[in-house]
Order: structure tokens, then C-alpha cells, then sequence
């Protein structure tokens, strides 16, 4: 009698199964609405927080940069080339950022610029105090011209008998000291004085050896000393002794050096600097003195753009 029931409903079975598959849809359904998608969404989340973070910190350590290239100002412009990289580092971190790369590549990334940024500032720094000592010395040198020219007034006010003999002293002295960067023209290899660092070709000093009765007459080498602006460095042909002139008890390094025949007569001298083909002048003031082996003669300077 059953089998004759079923065999009169043919579509039960077919109804049975099709309720299986509604179940087993909506228990899948519930799944991965209520359990499977918070997962998802903590991962975006991380995600997001850590994009969040990597563009922080490369923020962070942009407007530093910034900032410290706008307080040292000049000393900067010598770092130009690791500027360019740290630049350029931070212009791929950021494409790595835009585009949802791996974080851990991002943070090696980042932190091998930070690296960098890190070495960018020690140098700076170092640049920085060796411009200020190289200021030091020219402060120095300056003081102690200032205190001999006190002591000279001092002596000419109490010894009214001795001003011709102290204005005639034995020591070598210089006037009107010119310097200036010039470069030659092809045709006539004419002089032209300029102010751009890309034309020169040579650093000419001239100046007058003054006449002195009282100097015995005879050879006298004048050195001369160029600061490279914001290095705290001479410019010299070479290091070591070879190089070098005591003055003082001070072993100084030259840029270049003359012996002039001193004849007791006023002559003009003219010591010239020329560059390497290799060599390129560098912005900024440059500092220029003159020296024989026991006396400092004066100081000029000239700058460059």
C-alpha cells in the first residue's frame, strides 16, 4: 500500500532535496556574513593602518629634510647630489604606497632612507663646523691685527719722538690687494673677469709690495691662502709639508706661492691660482690672505654665483 503511495508522488523526493540545498545556501550565507567578513574587513583595516603609518613617518622625515636644508642654507647646495637620492627614494616609497605594495618591503624601504637622511645630516654638520673654524681663524688672525694696531697707536701717542721710525718699521707691508676670478677668450686669450663659476679658469691676486729702507734687501717669498666658501679647506696644490710654510710656530697649507726680489722699491705682485681642466669653481665667498714666512700681509675676498 506504501509503495503504491510514493509511487502516486513522484515529486516528494524532489521536493525533500530541494530543501537540503535552501538550508545548506543559507547556512553558507550566515557564514560568511557574520564570521568570514569581520576577518576581511580586520585585514583591509591593518592594511589601511599601515599605509597610514609608512606615509607618516616618510612625511616625517621629508619636512625634516626640508627644514634643515633651509637652515644651513648654502652648506646645503654642497650636498646637492645625496639630496637627489633621498628625493628619489622618497618618490619610489610613495609609488610603493599608492599601489599597495608588500609593508615589509615598504618599511626596508623606508629605512634604509632614513639611513641615508641620517648620513645627509652628519655631513652637513661636519661642513658646518669646519666653516666655522675656518671663521675662528679669520676672526683670530683679524684680532690680532686689531690688538698690533692698538699697540702702535699706544706707542705713537706716548713716544711722539718715534712715529717716523715706527711708521717705517722694518716689516714688509701690502696695499690695495685685488682679487677676482677671470676667464681667457679663445681668439685673443683676452682676460675677462667674472662672477660665474662655470667660466672661470684662473684666480688672480696682484697687489703692492711696499717700499721699507729699513728691510734688508734681498729674496721674499709671499704665500698665498684661498678658502674654498663653506668647507672650512684651502685650496692647494697638494698635501703635506711640500705644501705648507711655518708661520707662527704653525705649519699652514698654501694655494700658491711667489719670490719676488725686493729691492727696498714699492712693486706690484701678482700671484695667480689656475684650475684643473677636472676642476670646477664652487659657490659662495672666498676668503684670500697673504703671508710671508713671519708676517701675515692682508686679507681680500671675492665672491662667486
Amino acid at each position: 500500500m506504501n509503495d503504491q503511495v510514493a509511487e502516486k508522488n513522484p515529486l516528494k523526493k524532489w521536493v525533500i532535496l530541494l530543501a537540503i540545498l535552501v538550508v545548506v545556501f543559507f547556512g553558507t550565507t550566515l557564514y560568511f556574513g557574520f564570521f568570514a567578513k569581520p576577518v576581511f574587513n580586520q585585514e583591509f583595516i591593518k592594511a589601511v593602518v599601515e599605509n597610514e603609518y609608512l606615509q607618516s613617518e616618510l612625511d616625517s622625515l621629508l619636512t625634516e629634510h626640508e627644514r634643515i636644508k633651509v637652515e644651513y642654507g648654502d652648506l646645503s647646495e654642497q650636498l646637492a647630489e645625496k639630496d637627489s637620492v633621498i628625493l628619489a627614494n622618497a618618490a619610489e616609497i610613495k609609488k610603493l604606497i599608492a599601489g599597495q605594495a608588500d609593508y615589509r618591503k615598504i618599511k626596508r624601504q623606508l629605512e634604509r632612507l632614513q639611513n641615508i637622511a641620517k648620513e645627509y645630516v652628519e655631513e652637513i654638520d661636519q661642513l658646518f663646523t669646519e666653516n666655522r673654524q675656518l671663521k675662528e681663524e679669520n676672526t683670530q688672525v683679524r684680532a690680532q691685527l686689531t690688538e698690533t694696531k692698538k699697540e702702535i697707536e699706544a706707542i705713537k701717542k706716548d713716544k711722539q719722538d718715534l712715529n717716523q721710525t715706527i711708521s717705517t718699521a722694518a716689516v714688509h707691508q701690502a696695499y690695495n690687494i685685488h682679487s677676482r676670478a677671470v676667464y681667457f677668450k679663445n681668439r685673443n686669450n683676452e682676460e675677462v673677469v667674472t662672477e660665474k663659476t662655470n667660466r672661470v679658469d684662473q684666480i688672480k691676486t696682484t697687489f703692492i709690495l711696499g717700499a721699507n729702507s729699513l728691510i734688508p734687501a734681498g729674496p721674499v717669498t709671499v704665500y698665498l691662502r684661498i678658502a674654498i666658501p663653506g668647507t672650512g679647506r684651502i685650496l692647494t696644490p697638494g698635501s703635506g709639508d711640500a705644501f705648507s710654510f711655518n708661520f707662527n710656530g704653525e705649519k699652514l697649507q698654501y694655494t700658491a706661492k711667489k719670490t719676488v726680489n725686493y729691492d727696498n722699491r714699492a712693486e706690484t705682485v701678482t700671484i695667480t691660482w689656475d684650475l684643473k681642466d677636472d676642476d670646477k669653481a664652487v659657490k659662495g665667498k672666498y676668503i684670500v690672505q697673504l703671508f710671508t714666512d713671519n708676517q701675515f700681509l692682508g686679507e681680500t675676498s671675492f665672491e662667486l654665483r
